[in-house]
């Protein structure tokens, strides 16, 4: 039986919906609003999925788990406008994009821990998120 524990996590940020290599004319037509200067913000809510052996009978402290998570993505993005972010710079600030982003942040953090990043889901409305599982 293979189990899985989750913690949530929330943060604001600004960005700003561009692709360098279409049109101002182009950008606004696919991105709409969201390409608009300067720039427009959400609150994001971050579900962070992992599993592993269970030691003292918890796969992780949840304690532990906020740490990494909060060093990794939320004290990187909370309160910036993204697209200036080094992780961020030259890409496309969607949802898609960023969830990408913090899998590559958590994953070696968390295996060094023992534990292994199952799934991200990454809100950026209360009905619209991105979500990337492990293979």
């Amino acid at each position: 039986m293979k189990k899985t524990i989750t913690k949530e996590f929330h943060f604001d940020s600004s960005h700003r919906l561009d692709n360098p290599d279409l049109s101002e004319e182009e950008n606004k037509k696919v991105f709409g609003k969201c390409n608009n200067l300067p720039s427009h913000g959400h609150t994001y809510k971050l579900f962070v999925t992992v599993s592993g052996e269970e030691e003292n009978g918890m796969i992780i402290n949840f304690t532990d788990l906020k740490e990494i998570v909060n060093r990794e993505v939320i004290d990187i993005f909370d309160h910036h406008f993204i697209n200036d972010l080094d992780c961020m710079k030259g890409k496309i600030t969607t949802c898609e994009i960023m969830i990408e982003i913090f899998w590559k942040l958590l994953e070696n953090s968390l295996k060094e821990k023992d534990v292994k990043l199952e799934k991200l889901k990454l809100y950026e409305t209360a009905t619209s998120y991105a979500e990337v599982e492990s293979e």
